[in-house]
C-alpha cells in the first residue's frame, strides 16, 4: 500500500503542476488550442514510456485505452474551460470531488474489499481535496450555469476515464494509457481542423472560451482575454509564452499518466483515484511560491486532512 500511495501522490503532484500551467495557458490562448498542445507533448512522454516498459496488446487493454481516451479528451476540454471561466474557488473543488467520487462509487458497487481504516482515509482525502481548492473569498458570483456544467462534465468524465484505465488486464502495462493520450490528441487536433474549416463548428468550440479575463481572485496572474489575443506584438509574445506553458503542462501530465497507470495496476481504483485528486495541493503550493499567495485556514485544514489520509492509507 505504501508504494501505491507514493505512486498516486507522485501522479497528483505532476497533475497539479501541469494543471496550473495548463490553466494559465487556457486563459491566454483558446482552450482547444491549449488542450491540443498539452496532449501533443503528453503523447511524446507516453510513447517513450511504452517503448521503455512495453505491455500486452490485448483486446481488453485496447478497449480500455480507447474508452478512456474519449472520456479524458472531453473531460480535459471541459476542465480547462471551467478553470478559464471560473470562479476557480468553486470549480476546482467541484471537479476534484466528482473525479474522486465516481471511481469510489464504482469500487463500492463492484465490491472492492478495503478495510475500515482505508475507507475512512478515502473520505478524509476527498474532503481534503475539496477544501484545498477553496480560496479565501468563496462566492457564487460569476458561477454561470454553463461553467458549472463544464465542471460537472469534467469531473464525471475524468473519473470514468480512471475507471476505464483500471479495468484492463494486469499485463497491459502502458498500452491503455498510451492509447488514451494519442487518441485524445487526434480527436482534439481533428476538432481544431474542423473549427477552422466549418463556421458552425467554430462557433460551437468558441463556447469554451466565453469567459472573462483573469483576475486576482482566480489565483492566476493578470492576463489578456483570448478574444484580445491578436491585437499587438505584446499579445503575440503572450500567445507564444502560453503555448510554451501548454507544452510544459503536457510533459507533466504525460508523466502523471504514467504514474497513474502503474498505481492502478498495483492497487484499488478507489485509493488511487482519491490520492491522485489531491492535485490541488500542488496548485496551492505553486500559487504560494510564485504568486506569494497565503494559504488560508480552510486550505490548511484540507492539506492536514490530505496528509492524514495519505498516512492512514500507507499504514492500512
Amino acid at each position: 500500500m505504501i508504494l501505491i500511495v507514493v505512486l498516486a501522490l507522485g501522479s497528483a503532484l505532476l497533475y497539479g503542476v501541469g494543471d496550473y500551467f495548463g490553466g494559465v495557458a487556457a486563459r491566454r490562448i483558446p482552450v482547444l488550442a491549449a488542450s491540443t498542445i498539452n496532449y501533443a507533448f503528453a503523447t511524446v512522454v507516453l510513447v517513450i514510456a511504452l517503448l521503455v516498459t512495453g505491455g500486452a496488446w490485448s483486446q481488453a487493454a485496447v478497449a480500455g485505452g480507447l474508452i478512456a481516451g474519449v472520456l479524458a479528451a472531453v473531460g480535459f476540454l471541459a476542465f480547462y474551460a471551467a478553470l478559464a471561466a471560473g470562479p476557480i474557488s468553486l470549480m476546482s473543488p467541484l471537479m476534484a470531488l466528482l473525479s474522486s467520487a465516481v471511481p469510489v462509487v464504482v469500487a463500492i458497487v463492484l465490491g472492492d474489499h478495503l478495510g475500515p481504516i482505508a475507507w475512512i482515509a478515502i473520505v478524509l482525502a476527498i474532503v481534503g481535496s475539496v477544501l484545498i481548492g477553496v480560496e479565501r473569498r468563496v462566492t457564487t458570483r460569476g458561477a454561470r450555469p454553463r461553467t458549472v456544467l463544464f465542471a460537472v462534465v469534467a469531473g464525471v468524465c475524468l473519473g470514468l476515464a480512471t475507471v476505464a484505465l483500471d479495468n484492463v488486464p494486469d499485463d497491459a502495462g502502458m498500452v491503455p494509457v498510451f492509447l488514451d493520450t494519442p487518441l485524445g490528441f487526434v480527436l482534439l487536433a481533428g476538432l481544431m481542423a474542423l473549427a477552422r474549416a466549418v463556421p458552425a463548428v467554430r462557433r460551437s468550440v468558441a463556447v469554451l472560451d466565453s469567459h472573462e479575463p483573469a483576475h486576482a481572485s482566480s489565483g492566476l496572474s493578470p492576463i489578456p482575454s483570448p478574444g484580445a489575443a491578436y491585437l499587438s506584438v505584446d499579445d503575440t509574445v503572450q500567445r507564444g509564452r502560453a503555448r510554451l506553458l501548454a507544452a510544459t503542462a503536457g510533459l507533466f501530465i504525460g508523466g502523471a499518466n504514467v504514474l497513474l497507470m502503474i498505481a492502478l495496476h498495483a492497487g484499488s481504483v478507489a485509493v488511487v483515484a482519491v490520492l491522485v485528486n489531491l492535485y490541488p495541493v500542488a496548485t496551492v503550493l505553486l500559487a504560494w511560491v510564485l504568486l506569494r499567495e497565503r494559504v488560508n485556514a480552510v486550505q490548511g485544514a484540507g492539506i492536514v486532512l490530505a496528509v492524514a489520509a495519505s498516512v492512514m492509507l500507507g499504514l492500512a
